[in-house]
């Protein structure tokens, strides 16, 4: 797959009883921001026409980590789709229109650390999870009682995904969780491992069909310091290759015209075909 887009470059290994893809993706490998009007022009007050609240994309993060986020969408199609935002479990709620209560809460969650230079040490797995707690104004007691707890989400479209990345990448770095079950009545499972006392497993959650996905970013890169796309599945398949191939020439594709682009409707009209699914694979 030399041809492939570094940030798209996946390395597949057999660890821990799971099939693992990922890309590290350090300084050199993630493009700057491509359309010269994510500097140059103003963005518009109006949300659906402003680049960062409708794409999650401005003259830091670039197009190439919704890239990240429409194979990630692409890959666990046709499944249940459940998800982490580390630490900002109530902002994500509120962005969502839920609220904090009616969020699930779990005690764990899965950690890649983005300060590690290589992706076996970057994996640590899962660690007790931890929610932001404000300092000013003083937390409230629910909030200083579930300070210990994620907020595991469902996701119901491609735009809840888009709302978590603009929840946590305010930070020099963020990671979401997804967890793509084949039967969705394997939610409550899902949830009730997630929050059990002992340390899970992902060998004990990941069912034949499921696949386990991770997106943690560097937003600012320091010295080794990388970012990492992971995937994980009880047995080998074929779509992550096949998924990072479309979306690797789609961004050629993309990169080759933008500097034709003019206004900011162009530039949605152009990300939102860069961000297209594949053909016959559905949006769902």
């Amino acid at each position: 797959m030399a041809h492939l887009e570094s940030f798209l470059r996946f390395e597949h290994a057999y660890h821990g009883g799971l099939h693992c893809y990922v890309v590290r993706a350090g300084e050199a490998d993630v493009p700057n921001p491509i359309w010269r009007g994510l500097w140059e022009q103003e963005y518009p007050d109006d949300a659906d026409q402003n680049p960062w609240f409708r794409h999650a994309i401005n003259n830091n993060d670039g197009e190439a980590l919704a890239v990240w986020r429409a194979l990630a969408w692409a890959l666990t199609r046709g499944r249940s789709r459940f998800a982490i935002p580390a630490y900002y479990r109530d902002e994500t709620a509120q962005r969502l229109g839920m609220t904090r209560e009616a969020v699930r809460l779990v005690r764990w969650e899965y950690e890649v650390n983005v300060e590690e230079p290589d992706w076996p040490a970057a994996d640590t797995g899962f660690v007790l999870a931890r929610a932001c707690v404000p300092l000013r104004p003083a937390p409230d007691p629910w909030q200083r009682e579930h300070a210990g707890f994620a907020g595991l989400f469902e996701l119901l479209s491609f735009r809840h995904l888009t709302d978590f990345a603009l929840t946590v990448s305010g930070d020099a770095s963020s990671e979401i969780t997804m967890f793509a079950l084949r039967d969705p009545g394997r939610a409550r499972s899902l949830a009730s491992t997630l929050d059990q006392a002992d340390r899970p497993a992902l060998t004990e959650i990941l069912q034949p069909g499921d696949i386990f996905l991770n997106l943690a970013v560097m937003h600012d890169l320091g010295a080794g310091a990388a970012s990492y796309f992971t995937v994980k599945t009880p047995e080998a398949i074929d779509e992550v290759d096949q998924l990072a191939g479309h979306f690797s020439e789609a961004f050629r594709r993309y990169a080759s015209r933008a500097e034709e682009i003019r206004t900011f409707g162009e530039f949605h009209t152009a990300i939102d075909n860069l961000l297209a699914p594949t053909h016959g694979l559905g949006t769902n």
